[in-house]
């Protein structure tokens, strides 16, 4: 383990600042950008980097019948009190059409269509606030979105035919939080135009799993608090991971708590408030002790050992049988759209705003799971593509399905043969926009149908999910 942390000690000692330290304590603006450095800012997936890779590149006998979304938020504030958080430039580095939108906002305010489109958000701001406030959007978060809505539209609009939709075509559902609410609309402003936008109503899931009617499972929380206690357990065996985390935690928060200085994620998170807005990374007030700061290797050694974290914890039976339940609503809910779409030809988009929560359980209980997966940054985006064949004619309703196929992808790249419950994948060789031959994957639509309903509570020997969670709940 002790390759991912630094040679030196991770005592205070380590963390003293000197005064050659002054220009690598901001990320942003090191002088030497290394390869650590680099890692460490596409976690934060910037506004200007996001770009689509392998959406939409099934063609030729293949038409796009419609799309399924699942966004995590974008870039936010900490979720606890951190040093010097006044001097973050959360308004920073924000997307070209940022101005523009936020005037379109501005405009729409206090209008019969935003009634419309918010449905039950009524009274939520439309906008963050431009500083960075506690666990709530940034103008950064906003310009994510923007940003992988028109990438997204320059992918897949003339292919939806979104110039002929009606509001059936769109759905769109977050959950009750302000980050999440502004996200929708951010993308859906990056995603449609405006004249579609009126077509478009808000849903609200209670749930950030978004579980609908099969949401309460004591055995999922059973097999949750198994899971935490295996990090735990796990973390313990590294003294010199926990010793960072103490050492830092007297620095980074504003207020020392005993859980959060053994928390190496919620460190994470924190520092990441600094490195992803290019803010100096935060020094001890304390007068009556040496001045002492955290500095980018502390930062970079952090991150890897979650990194490495991530790559072991994301084939954890344990945690492979809680996400399976907490999953259960939200696949049963995908798949429901997945019958609606080869059936009635509509909705030609579902959009899922939620957390990196909700991409772990679905990504894991679909068996795609990484450590990609597991550690999800800032507007990560989870997409079902549903295809049809249009090589092959259907004579009759009972083998309509046998035409539909779908792909999932996982920020840009295309995970579906990772899928254990396709069977008969396609594997289809085009060639992608560097002129190179690449294999893409379809699944039948009919094998997720069938695992739901025949197969997803076989690890519990049960047949369906009151059934599995009451049999494990002991």
């Amino acid at each position: 383990m002790y390759k991912y942390m630094e040679t030196k000690d991770v005592t205070l000692t380590v963390l003293k600042n000197s005064k050659s330290d002054q220009t690598t304590r901001s990320f942003p603006n090191s002088v030497h950008v290394d390869i650590k450095t680099q890692r460490v800012l596409r976690m934060c997936n910037l506004p200007q980097d996001i770009r689509t890779i392998s959406e939409g590149q099934v063609k030729d006998s293949f038409q796009l019948e419609g799309l399924l979304i699942l966004l995590r938020h974008g870039d936010r504030g900490p979720l606890t009190h951190v040093r010097d958080i006044s001097t973050i430039n959360c308004a920073a580095n924000i997307h070209p059409q940022f101005n523009a939108y936020e005037a379109y906002m501005d405009n729409l305010t206090g209008t019969p269509q935003l009634a419309q489109l918010l449905g039950p958000f009524h009274g939520f701001p439309l906008l963050p606030h431009r500083s960075c406030s506690l666990g709530q959007l940034t103008h950064v978060g906003v310009s994510q979105l923007l940003a992988i809505g028109q990438a997204l539209r320059a992918v897949y609009a003339d292919r939806l035919l979104f110039n002929t939709s009606t509001p059936e075509d769109f759905v769109v559902y977050s959950t009750k939080y302000r980050r999440t609410l502004q996200s929708a609309l951010a993308f859906l402003y990056g995603f449609l135009t405006p004249e579609l936008l009126h077509n478009v109503v808000l849903r609200e899931s209670p749930s950030l799993q978004f579980c609908f009617e099969d949401c309460a499972c004591p055995t999922s929380d059973m097999y949750l608090r198994k899971f935490n206690n295996e990090k735990s357990k796990h973390l313990n065996l590294h003294p010199a991971v926990l010793k960072l985390v103490n050492s830092a935690s007297l620095i980074v928060y504003d207020v020392y708590e005993k859980n959060l200085a053994s928390d190496p994620h919620s460190l994470r998170d924190a520092l990441l408030t600094y490195v992803c807005h290019g803010a100096r990374l935060p020094c001890s007030a304390d007068k009556s002790l040496p001045t002492l700061c955290v500095h980018t290797d502390q930062v970079s050694g952090l991150l890897s050992y979650i990194e490495w974290e991530a790559r072991q914890y994301s084939r954890s039976p344990t945690l492979r049988r809680a996400c399976v339940l907490r999953a259960y609503g939200m696949i049963r809910n995908i798949v429901s759209y997945l019958v609606r779409i080869i059936s009635e030809k509509k909705p030609k988009m579902v959009l899922y705003s939620g957390h990196d929560k909700t991409i772990l359980y679905l990504a894991t209980a679909l068996g795609i799971a990484a450590d990609s997966t597991y550690l999800s940054h800032y507007a990560s985006r989870f997409i079902i593509e549903v295809y049809r064949s249009v090589n092959k004619a259907t004579a009759a309703l009972d083998s309509i399905s046998s035409d539909y196929y779908f792909r999932l992808l996982f920020n840009g790249k295309d995970m579906t043969n990772r899928v254990q419950f396709c069977k008969h994948m396609l594997n289809i060789s085009v060639i992608n926009t560097k002129g190179l031959s690449q294999s893409l994957f379809l699944c039948p639509i009919h094998t997720i149908i069938q695992f739901l309903h025949n197969d997803y509570f076989a690890l519990f020997n049960a047949s369906n999910f009151k059934d599995a969670c009451i049999l494990h709940s002991k």
